[in-house]
This record gives structure tokens, sequence and C-alpha cells, in this order.
């Protein structure tokens, strides 16, 4: 029984080269790896393995875009050759894929430095290129401020631009308003007012102190005026001095 068993394996391994069938390897090249892979309607997996075992009877790899906003861009359909090579080869390369869209629309497109800018369309823009754009794209529209963007250099690039209105209305330079000049010489007078009273009071003040200690000491009636005008002249200096601090202390707060 283990005879036939092995006799039978042996047929079956043998049935693919008797019969000249055999199943293919297909080495894949092409710039986007996101892509999906079948072999007719058979799923292989993402293009990023590069290395692929054909299905037999598969004639036919189609590369699908990825899943996504990518449904403007069509399939690679590649047909198999027919050879009995094991292993084949494949290039299955993209174009470049822009859409361009402004906010709002109607924006122009142009590529390249405004010395040597080249019309694309208008937004929204859709367009392929079998190389990546590899300069500045500008959209210039009418009452809006150019916007620049970097277009990409993957298979699929989009771009979603919002354009900065010109206020013509608002004028840039600002009116002229004349400057107010504060008053602040005032302060400083009052305070030298007060600082200088507080001073000629306190002079008055001393003497009249000497005159009343040498009054105590003799008894000297004609020493009396004198006492009571120099008092009198310090507290008129004292209240000097306090309305000097007075309009210093106003001006300082309500300024």
């Amino acid at each position: 029984m283990k005879r036939w068993r092995c006799v039978l394996s042996l047929c079956l391994g043998l049935w693919p080269v008797v019969s000249g069938w055999s199943q293919p390897v297909v080495v894949l090249d092409t710039n986007w790896p996101e892509a999906r892979v079948y072999a007719d309607s058979v799923a292989l997996g993402l293009a990023a393995r590069r290395i692929f075992h054909i299905p037999p009877g598969a004639r036919t790899l189609r590369l699908v875009p990825p899943e996504g906003d990518t449904w403007a861009i069509p399939p690679r359909l590649i047909t198999l050759p027919d050879t009995t090579a094991d292993t084949i080869h494949v290039a299955a390369i993209f174009r470049y894929y822009y859409r361009i869209e402004s906010v709002p629309s109607g924006a122009r497109v142009f590529l390249g430095p405004p010395e040597h800018r080249h019309l694309l369309g208008e937004t929204p823009l859709f367009d392929a290129f079998d190389a990546p754009l590899r300069d500045t794209l500008y959209l210039v529209r009418s009452g809006y401020a150019p916007a620049t963007l970097w277009p990409g250099q993957d298979v699929w690039n989009r771009h979603r631009v919002l354009l900065q209105p010109l206020d013509v209305a608002t004028p840039d330079v600002q009116p002229w308003r004349p400057t107010v000049r504060r008053r602040h010489w005032i302060t400083y007078a009052a305070l030298g007012v007060a600082v200088a009273a507080t001073a000629v009071s306190i002079h008055y003040k001393f003497q009249a102190d000497r005159l009343y200690a040498r009054y105590e000491e003799t008894g000297d009636p004609a020493l009396r005026p004198r006492i009571r005008s120099l008092d009198l002249r310090a507290g008129i200096a004292l209240g000097v001095a306090q309305l000097g601090l007075g309009v210093a202390a106003f001006r300082l707060i309500f300024r």
C-alpha cells in the first residue's frame, strides 16, 4: 500500500512536466508600490512584493490604483508573453497624475516662474504627465493673492488651495492722528514746590523751637511775637507743601 502511495505521489509531481505546464514567476517593476496586483481576476497582493507566482492559465497582469480618491486613474493592463521561461520581467509604469483645486475655482495654473511660466489650465485641474512635475506651480485669479505650491512627485498628487482675497477697501496707510503731548512738567513742578516748601517749613519750625526754648529759660516776653511769626511761616510753608503733593498725586492717578 505504501508503495502505491509513493508511485501516485511521483506521478502527480511529474504531471506538470509531462504535460508541459509550469507556474511562471513574474518580477514586477513599477513606480507605484501601493498598487494592487491581479492575474486576470486573482488577487496577488501589493506591487511592493515585486515577485509573484502566476496561477495557471492567467494571461493578463492588472495593476489597480490603491483605494481612496484615485478612482479617476485607469488600471495598467499588461499581457503576459507566451513563453516557456520560468521567470518573466514585467515593467508597469503609471503616468503621473495631478489634481489641483482652489477655493474659489477658476484660478489659472502656471508651471514655472513668471518669466518662463507655462499655462496648464484652470482649477479644478486634472491632468497626467509622463514624468513628474519638477517646478513650482502658481495659481492666479483676479481679485485674489497669487498662491504657490510644490506639485509633488508621486503617481497621485492632489492639492486643494484656499485663495486669499485682496482687500482693496482697506488702505495700507493708517490715518494720521495728532500726537497729544502730556504736560508732565506740571507734575514735576508740583513735586518740586512740595519738596521746597517742606524744607522751608522745617527751617522756620526749628527757629521757632529754639526761640521757645530761650523763652522758657529767660521768660522774656519780647520773644513771643517772634515765636508766633516763625510758627505762622512754618505752617504756611507746610500748607504749600501739602498742596503741591496733592496736585502731583492727582495728576499721577487721573492722567
